[in-house]
């Protein structure tokens, strides 16, 4: 089909309308023709507009006419080039059309008095079918008329484009494709287009699409730059922001799938597209507030600078908090635009969106790794609900009265009927647990199924998280608590010794950490476990902090063999251990070991089995205890001959110390 065909059936569907309809009053633009005007710049560099012609149609002129319905201004630069043109909408039954099919298009409003169309009049061709559609209805021969008249000099000025757009994009058989000065023919302000970010697939509302028309070769603004609109959240409110792609000049045609961007109507796979990201928009929508998640997938954690990133594979729990995220990282934050409706969360206008709204969500929310304490963007499609381990705490190698104190002063905090206040207003509302014993023998562990066991956050920090100085403690240990009591997060500080000892005289350093960390716990108003492997060098002034203190004995025999039993079981299906007997775990519950080198040998003899694609066997077990019994005697003949050198003083002869 040529470009006269496309007209001649344009123009034979539009002669079908009924006629009737009185004459609009307006004397402007009733004329159907074109005044044509150039803008040059003069001897003195001023610009002025000459009249060059008057067309009263697209055929050759018969008649002149006062008022032109299209007027044709073509702007050059100080050089005599063209620079731009401008096309000016003066006929008012063809604004009245552009009023009535044309809900939004970019740098262009359809409802102010000049209607002006700059360089191809691409308005006009991405709506010829609903333009097409309206003039059918029309009963006036007049508004026919000059609607027609529009379109005819929209077809003439595009004939070459449109014979290539409708040979190549819509009635072919293969793939859809276009070369890439006319790639504009196939976006249209308002319409749906697909692209992928990372391993996310997304769909945005076109917005508009530039590029730079200087006859440099190595411009890098000759690219097309295309801008489209998503919904985000900035951590109080739902509304609009844009996101920006480029497609880089190419030669020839090139399918549209093929394009870093897409419209969607030429996707191949639509329909379950948009289904699955309308579902992923609805999850979005109902993350906003605080979410405590799990997640397994790609995601931009934020590096600590705050200004760059790095895309990596996690696996854990994270905490959704989108405001917490804008204080945390100002400059990530999204900036909602202030043209478009803001959704606010507080009149529940979130409720209202539709799917029209889900298509275009964002793919990603903030978010805080707990492991890793660092912030990041999740993709919404792997964020999902926490899988607790409400038996870990009843497999915890404690007391029964031990567990139930835990429970009761954890339960009692969480219960605000319960809680009260110090004599002094905002003191004494925390609950302190201390957990002291050797390595190994379930003080962590205890914590992590506390938490699961409640069902809340678990914020573990070790000392060398908080710095060494008093300033940078109590700030970054600030920090961390405010999240923890915004979360309602448990707190546990692993090894906290240095926050502990005993105050001197003698190291004011020192001293300051520890008046720090206890003016933080008499403040503090949530949970908190401290662990410490010792504490005969505790600090009197925590004994009144601490509510309950639990001491961890070294694993007796028992213990050994039903913690050996439990990781066992835990690393391989039962079916593959029928080793594992009674005298099995006598034998390896004989070593004294501690929780956390059972646990690690557990690994590596697990990891040992799937190397050689094998069900895990005693053979694996004993071959990685015997490489952990020979790190140890390695460590302890090592840690020997270094004591003993430390206690030869140093002017001491070589002979001497050989005697």
């Amino acid at each position: 089909m040529n470009g006269t065909d496309i007209f001649e059936e344009f123009e034979s569907v539009f002669n079908q309308s009924k006629f009737g309809q009185e004459e609009d009053d307006d004397d402007c633009g009733l004329q159907c023709q074109i005044s044509t005007f150039d803008a040059r710049y003069n001897s003195k560099g001023e610009r002025v507009i000459l009249n060059v012609g008057l067309k009263k149609s697209l055929d050759p002129p018969k008649a002149k006419g006062h008022e032109s319905a299209l007027v044709l201004t073509r702007f050059y630069d100080k050089d005599k080039e063209l620079e731009y043109t401008e096309l000016e909408i003066r006929s008012p039954y063809v604004k009245a059309a552009l009023k009535e099919v044309v809900p939004e298009y970019h740098d262009l409003n359809v409802r102010t008095k000049r209607v002006i169309l700059r360089d191809h009049p691409k308005c006009l061709f991405h709506y010829r079918e609903e333009l097409q559609a309206y003039g059918c209805t029309l009963e006036n021969p007049e508004a026919v008329k000059h609607l027609v008249f529009a379109m005819r000099y929209m077809y003439k000025i595009l004939q070459s484009e449109i014979y290539s757009y409708y040979n190549l994009v819509e009635t072919t058989s293969i793939p859809p494709r276009i070369d890439f000065l006319n790639l504009w023919m196939v976006f249209r302000s308002g319409d749906y287009m697909y692209c992928k970010s990372g391993d996310a697939e997304r769909v945005l509302r076109f917005r508009e699409m530039t590029r730079c028309k200087c006859s440099i070769p190595w411009c890098s603004l000759s690219r097309w730059s295309i801008e489209g609109e998503f919904i985000e959240y900035d951590g109080t409110n739902f509304g609009y922001d844009n996101a920006f792609f480029n497609i880089r000049p190419y030669d020839g045609y090139r399918a549209l799938q093929d394009l870093g961007v897409v419209p969607l109507q030429y996707y191949p796979k639509k329909e379950s597209l948009m289904a699955a990201l309308i579902a992923r928009g609805k999850k979005f929508v109902g993350l906003h507030g605080t979410h405590y998640r799990s997640y397994d997938g790609i995601a931009e954690i934020l590096a600590e600078d705050r200004r760059t990133s790095l895309i990596e594979k996690i696996k854990g729990r994270l905490m959704i908090d989108a405001n917490a995220f804008a204080l945390a990282r100002p400059s990530h934050q999204p900036y909602l635009s202030s043209v478009k409706r803001v959704i606010r969360t507080e009149d529940d206008e979130h409720l209202r969106l539709d799917d029209n709204d889900f298509l275009i969500c964002n793919s990603t929310m903030p978010g805080f790794l707990f492991v890793e304490k660092k912030w990041g963007l999740f993709n919404v499609e792997h964020i999902t609900d926490i899988e607790y381990n409400s038996n870990a705490f009843n497999s915890l190698l404690l007391d029964e009265e031990q567990k139930q104190m835990i429970l009761s002063l954890v339960k009692v905090h969480t219960n605000e009927m319960l809680s009260f206040d110090d004599v002094i207003k905002g003191k004494g509302r925390g609950m302190i647990f201390l957990l002291h014993g050797i390595p190994g023998v379930g003080k962590t562990l205890t914590a992590e199924s506390v938490a699961d066991f409640c069902q809340r956050p678990l914020y573990a920090i070790s000392a060398g998280d908080l710095g060494s100085s008093p300033s940078s403690v109590e700030s970054a240990l600030g920090e961390a608590l405010q999240l923890t009591t915004k979360w309602n997060a448990i707190t546990l500080i692993d090894e906290a010794d240095v926050f502990l000892e005993q105050r001197s005289t003698s190291d004011i350093q020192r001293n300051g950490l520890v008046s720090v960390f206890l003016r933080v716990l008499e403040y503090y108003e949530g949970i908190m476990f401290l662990t410490t492997n010792r504490i005969g060098s505790f600090d009197t002034a925590f004994k009144s902090r601490i509510h309950l203190a639990i001491k961890y004995p070294p694993l007796s025999h028992s213990s050994r063999r039903d913690l050996w039993k439990a990781f066992i079981f835990r690393a391989a299906p039962e079916s593959d251990l029928e080793w594992v007997n009674m005298g099995s775990l006598e034998r390896l519950a004989n070593k004294e070991l501690n929780g956390r080198q059972i646990k690690n040998i557990v690994r590596t003899a697990h990891a040992l089995a799937v190397s050689q694609s094998e069900s895990m066997k005693f053979s694996h077990v004993n071959m990685a205890l015997r490489a952990m019994e020979a790190f140890e005697t390695d460590f302890a003949e090592d840690t020997a001959k270094r004591k003993i050198q430390e206690d030869v003083p140093s002017g001491t002869s070589k002979r001497a110390r050989r005697a």
